[in-house]
């Protein structure tokens, strides 16, 4: 028993050292930059994102205070207690007068830039489809859209991170793959929400996360993530990629479906190489003109809310992207420099530089989401570090 005990605190120790090495060198790679490095802040609609922001807000004041909200261990924002002097100032601002919103962040937030080695980061884009369907099979309508599966649970791991799976023999395990679903693992379940043309239209939906189902009588249905089935994500383009179907500077929403359905001989098989399978939910009395809702449960924003990895940015923090944006009707893309909130998660995003941008829903918003695929600068805004008694600020970290 001692003995077990002994070996037990040696891996506790190298574990506890490990972590904290790695959590240092992380933060080491942060460094606080002035605002006047921001190209376009002066230019940035200040009152508009106030107004996000303050939703951003809302949402973590319903939280409790402890409640963690990612990012990297020794910055200030990963708690929901971190953002309450700040939120609390940000309903005094008159929103009316952009030079005091704009003192506003600049006073209460301080922009990180991570790593000066690695100053460029990945922006791409994702939307909300709109997609025919119907809530009974008939005619085309052939492909089921599953609900979630009552057996389908999901647990919290060591790191805090979400594991989704079910229990057989005794054991946790990852549900059912994508291709057993798709032969009919949860045929007879009645989980079927309602039935899509094609299996490449409920494909795109399940990476998007969302979708606007356009049914016969013209009501529309809105349908929102409820969960997966815990086996890997792969991205098509990465499988078409490697096995030498197409290069991987014609990798964008249009090539992929494109392709798909120029191919419906291997398409099913090859969107079965990714295992990954997400279910949906309807969503009752959903606003139309409002986007669905991310991951920090607040309607997403076009051109304003962004998927994050929850290890590196905290869930609701703001950032500010410099990066470049498709142009309708022109080959070229016009300079794009805009704060964002981190109001989702991304199955495939990974790092600090590294960011998602919801565009909307519709076919615009699936133009610019399918083309976008850029280099840019992201910056991560936190809470200033000092006291906010009586609302004051130090004349050090004013500019």
């Amino acid at each position: 028993m001692k003995r077990f005990v002994h070996a037990i605190s040696i891996s506790l120790g190298i574990c506890l050292t490990a972590c904290v090495q790695e959590g240092q060198e992380k933060l080491s790679e942060f460094y606080p930059v002035s605002y006047q490095v921001l190209q376009g802040w002066n230019q940035e609609n200040h009152s508009q994102i106030l107004t996000v922001f303050r939703q951003t807000c809302r949402q973590i004041r319903k939280l409790p205070s402890t409640t963690y909200l990612g990012g990297v261990s020794g910055l200030p924002g990963s708690q929901a207690k971190d953002w309450i002097p700040v939120c609390i100032a940000a309903e005094q601002i008159d929103i009316k007068q952009p030079l005091q919103v704009k003192n506003f962040f600049e006073q209460w937030l301080q922009p990180y830039q991570y790593s000066y080695r690695i100053q460029k980061g990945k922006v791409t884009g994702y939307y909300e489809p709109e997609i025919e369907g119907s809530t009974v099979k008939t005619g085309n309508y052939q492909v089921p859209v599953y609900t979630r599966p009552n057996d389908l649970k999901a647990r919290k791991t060591v790191d805090g991170q979400i594991q989704y799976g079910h229990m057989q023999n005794n054991q946790f395990i990852p549900y059912y793959t994508r291709a057993e679903i798709d032969k009919g693992a949860l045929n007879g379940k009645n989980l079927e929400i309602v039935w899509l043309k094609n299996s490449a239209d409920l494909f795109f939906m399940q990476i998007q996360g969302s979708g606007r189902i356009l049914l016969p009588d013209g009501k529309i249905l809105r349908l929102a993530y409820a969960g997966k089935n815990g086996q890997p994500y792969t991205p098509l383009g990465k499988i078409l990629i490697d096995k030498g179907y197409m290069n991987s500077d014609a990798i964008n929403i249009y090539s992929l479906r494109t392709w798909l359905f120029n191919h419906p001989d291997q398409a099913l098989s090859l969107m079965e190489e990714n295992k990954n399978y997400v279910f949906f939910k309807i969503l009752n009395n959903q606003i139309l003109d409002e986007g669905p809702k991310g991951a920090f449960n607040v309607s997403l924003s076009a051109g304003r809310s962004a998927a994050v990895d929850k290890k590196w940015i905290p869930l609701g923090s703001p950032l500010w992207i410099e990066t470049l944006m498709p142009e309708p009707g022109h080959q070229d893309k016009r300079s794009w420099k805009h704060m964002v909130f981190a109001h989702d998660l991304g199955g495939d995003i990974h790092g600090m530089n590294r960011l998602d941008l919801f565009t909307g829903w519709g076919k615009t918003a699936e133009w610019y989401a399918g083309l976008m695929n850029e280099k840019g600068k992201i910056y991560l805004l936190l809470p200033r570090q000092f006291s906010h008694s009586n609302q004051s600020v130090p004349a050090s970290v004013k500019r």
